[in-house]
């Protein structure tokens, strides 16, 4: 009996908690530039930018797993140097597909913002182009800059270690003699406390 019981529970704790379950959400952008989330496989006229498996919630279970989830897309960086009234007419038009909004509404936003805005969206590709453009330069000069400074570097330590080991040939060639005069052993002791506080690092 108490096996019994004890696979009654199991099972029950199987069925418990629907809530708990997994589901995978799709990230899908269409041909406009707007985004929005589904609980199946992005239509076949969008790109599905990410998959993410997550637990649904028990509130979750009875709504139509084809209902988007809007998601706000990215800002182009060209919107910063275009009007107020061009990025939100832009905007308006990448967006309309989740929407809903009717198509001739849409060609009546298209042929204002190209009557109004093309030159202004195309000005703002040319500026950020050159702004991309000078930035690229700014860090190939930095990184030049920076290949110079280590190089002047390495070049300095390498005649700092040339001349500490002309200064130890000499110590040692001074040592080695047995004819020096007073003035010279003291000079040679100079010389020695110079080269032990400059190369003894």
């Amino acid at each position: 009996m108490k096996l019994v019981h004890a696979l009654l529970l199991l099972a029950c704790g199987g069925l418990a908690a629907p809530g708990a379950s997994a589901q995978t959400r799709y990230h899908c952008r269409d041909s406009d530039g707007d985004s929005f989330v589904l609980s199946r496989p992005c239509p076949a006229n969008t790109r599905t930018t990410a998959a993410v498996a997550g637990p649904v919630s028990s509130s979750s279970y009875g709504r139509s797993s084809s209902t988007p989830v809007r998601v706000p897309a990215e800002e182009p960086e060209h919107y910063q140097y275009m009007s107020a009234r061009c990025r939100s007419l832009d905007s308006g038009i990448r967006s309309a597909y989740s929407r809903g909004i009717k198509p001739d509404v849409v060609e009546g936003m298209r042929r204002e913002y190209k009557r109004d805005c093309r030159d202004q969206e195309q000005e703002a590709y040319s500026q950020l182009s050159s702004e991309r453009r000078d930035l690229r330069k700014q860090r190939r000069e930095e990184e030049k800059s920076a290949q110079l400074a280590e190089q002047s570097q390495r070049e300095q330590e390498q005649r700092f270690l040339q001349q500490c080991a002309e200064s130890r040939r000499i110590i040692a060639a001074k040592r080695a003699r047995t004819d020096l005069t007073e003035g010279e052993r003291n000079e040679l002791s100079r010389f020695e406390d110079a080269f032990l506080a400059r190369c003894k690092r």
